[in-house]
């Protein structure tokens, strides 16, 4: 067996080898295979993509012009004076009650003093004219005169005692100093805002500003999904609480005047208000910080 020895048909075909040009044709081909079924690929789910965009777009209404909003009071002077002591600071905590500042009351006591002792007078005055009219000792008209002079008395008491409780000016709910413009010795007229208060009775909402076309399909109760700038990786659970009835540029301090020749017209955003329904957020909301909200339609 070891001795046999193959020897080539010499009838048969020779063997073919491939030449460099079909090599690169043979590669081209396959490659050009694979990227048909790439962009296939690409296609097909480029597709998907608008198809669900498209539906999605139109059950979602979807802004980033939305706001963290909350009660801001304003404590104002209702007398004139000088500041005498501010109790609190600015990020200060403080409760329903608690006493913000007081005024200088020297002149309020001087004026108290005075008008308590005239209050009193005129009481004895009156208590005295009682017992003597019904003895007939003074006429009706004595009698008259004391009693319009101690009403008279008795008003004046009161309006001093008043005036002398807005020397002290307290917290009118639970709240956190925002904002702190006075200081002691400090000239206050009546009216002046000494300090702006953030209240914590009421809860956060959000103020979110939708386009003129979309808020034809909102309405209250509407499902929303609250994302916050300062938290993108946490969603918030919100509703639709109500539509402001006009928009944000008819309440600004200069309103636009449209009757005029260069009119161009701008789509108008109106204020939708959200309530954040979710018990408790494990957030830390400031007022004032930006938002993201979708609201959600109901089919």
């Amino acid at each position: 067996m070891s001795g046999i020895k193959l020897v080539r048909n010499p009838e048969a075909p020779p063997e073919l080898t491939p030449t460099p040009r079909q090599e690169f044709l043979a590669k081209l081909r396959s490659k050009t295979a694979i990227l048909t079924l790439l962009i296939g690929l690409s296609i097909l789910a480029a597709t998907g993509l608008i198809y669900r965009w498209y539906f999605y777009s139109r059950s979602h209404f979807s802004t980033d012009n939305a706001f963290v909003e909350s009660d801001l009071l304003p404590v104002n002077s209702r007398i004139m004076g000088f500041v005498k002591e501010v109790s609190v600071a600015e990020n200060a905590a403080v409760h329903k009650g608690d006493v913000l500042l007081r005024f200088d009351d020297q002149d309020v006591q001087i004026e108290m003093s005075y008008k308590t002792a005239r209050y009193k007078k005129a009481k004895m005055d009156y208590e005295r004219a009682q017992n003597l009219v019904r003895s007939r000792a003074i006429s009706p008209s004595d009698f008259e005169l004391a009693e319009t002079n101690y009403l008279m008395a008795k008003a004046d008491f009161e309006g001093v005692e008043l005036k002398h409780s807005f020397t002290e000016i307290r917290a009118v709910a639970d709240g956190t100093i925002a904002r702190r413009s006075v200081q002691p010795g400090q000239f206050i007229q009546p009216g002046q805002t000494l300090l702006m208060l953030v209240s914590n009775e009421n809860p956060f909402w959000i103020k979110a500003n939708y386009k003129e076309t979309q808020i034809g399909k909102l309405r209250p109760g509407l499902s929303v999904d609250v994302v916050i700038d300062a938290y993108p990786d946490q969603t918030l659970q919100g509703r639709v609480e109500g539509i402001y009835p006009s928009t944000g540029s008819l309440l600004s301090l200069l309103p636009p005047e449209n009757a005029t020749g260069n009119f161009t017209k701008i789509t108008q955003r109106f204020s939708v208000r959200i309530s954040i329904t979710q018990p408790n957020p494990p957030l830390a909301l400031r007022t004032g910080m930006s938002a993201h909200t979708t609201i959600r339609l109901e089919k």
